[in-house]
């Protein structure tokens, strides 16, 4: 058993009021530790062979842990954080992404990560045949496609009539556990079905007492719930999950208000000259200028709860930012950088 270093809450409070959150395996910090922490790579070997249905010769039998940071090879590349990021013995590598908040980009966020997998594979002058199989995992709380009743989507490089499918380049796999039953007809028959489930109701498996159901009884589940619930007794990793949990919500509010406040403003705007054409860009750009503007705050509200004061120096660099783009990679900064002076590598010069 791991030792976090912190004080061990030995059981569950009685009565309702008094019983502590259990953070869902969803959570960032509980999924990283669990599927991206060395040590644990069987329990990611087993996720991604049930995932992606690996049998026979194409099953992953040993993995690698990367760095999960997507670090930028020119200055204004974007850097960006995966939760697992990992290449298997045959050179195929692999995002794996859990998301319980609603992101309103995140197909483009998920293409752009899965790219991003796959070029940084070689470095100029590198032979093309260097590059191996990228795929990217989504695991979601949350309805991505409305449209769609299956909990599995996958997409990938194909010609039209879907005939000819280029291997050995890019995929991407989208999982909503909102849609997933397990009361379905020959539900919990597959491995797939069983980490489904797992996730799904780990809010419920990680309580201390709980009894676990005979099919999620093999060593990579006992082993996923017994860290899950290690995670959730410890006070210093209960912090850490709160953290993550809320700055997701945080991000997820902003975003919100972000865009009403620049629907209003292009109303507004809209309204005033009285013109369809008026309206159409007064949407747009109040929708821009309020993003930008709470995109900031954001950023500000991040640096300064994990730093304390911020200098008033660095509050006004930041308010000259107008560039959405720019603006979501410096979110991205204030939430890894691990000191002020870190974070302000990210911001160009004066």
């Amino acid at each position: 058993m791991p030792n976090f270093g912190g004080r061990i809450m030995t059981g569950i409070y009685t009565g309702q009021a008094c019983e502590p959150k259990i953070y869902s395996i969803l959570n960032d910090f509980a999924f990283q530790w669990i599927f991206g922490r060395e040590g644990n790579e069987k329990l990611t070997i087993s996720l991604l062979n049930a995932i992606l249905r690996f049998e026979d010769d194409r099953r992953i039998e040993e993995l690698h842990y990367l760095n999960p940071f997507n670090m930028r090879r020119f200055r204004r590349d974007k850097l960006t954080v995966v939760d697992v990021k990992a290449r298997d013995c045959r050179g195929r590598w692999y995002n794996i992404e859990a998301q319980a908040c609603e992101h309103e980009a995140y197909v483009a966020r998920t293409a752009y990560y899965v790219a991003k997998l796959y070029s940084s594979q070689i470095f100029a002058g590198d032979n093309y045949t260097a590059l191996n199989s990228a795929t990217s995992i989504s695991i979601m709380n949350f309805d991505l496609f409305e449209n769609s009743d299956q909990v599995h989507e996958i997409f990938e490089l194909r010609n039209r009539n879907g005939k000819l499918v280029l291997d050995n380049s890019m995929s991407l796999h989208y999982i909503d556990l909102t849609k997933f039953n397990r009361d379905k007809p020959r539900s919990l028959r597959t491995p797939f079905e069983k980490w489904l489930d797992l996730m799904k109701f780990s809010h419920i498996y990680g309580k201390m007492g709980v009894e676990i159901p005979p099919y999620l009884d093999e060593e990579v589940y006992a082993m996923a719930i017994a860290q899950h619930r290690q995670l959730n007794a410890n006070e210093k990793m209960r912090r850490r999950m709160e953290e993550r949990e809320r700055c997701e919500l945080d991000i997820a509010l902003i975003r919100g208000a972000a865009y009403d406040k620049g629907v209003a403003r292009g109303h507004s705007l809209g309204k005033t000259e009285g013109l369809v054409e008026g309206l159409a860009k007064g949407k747009a750009e109040g929708k821009i200028e309020g993003r930008g503007e709470a995109a900031a705050e954001a950023i500000k509200t991040v640096l300064a709860a994990r730093f304390g004061e911020v200098p008033a120096e660095l509050l006004a660099r930041i308010d000259v930012v107008n560039n959405l783009a720019t603006l979501q990679q410096l979110t991205v900064a204030a939430a890894t950088a691990t000191s002020l002076d870190d974070f302000t590598v990210h911001l160009l010069p004066v």
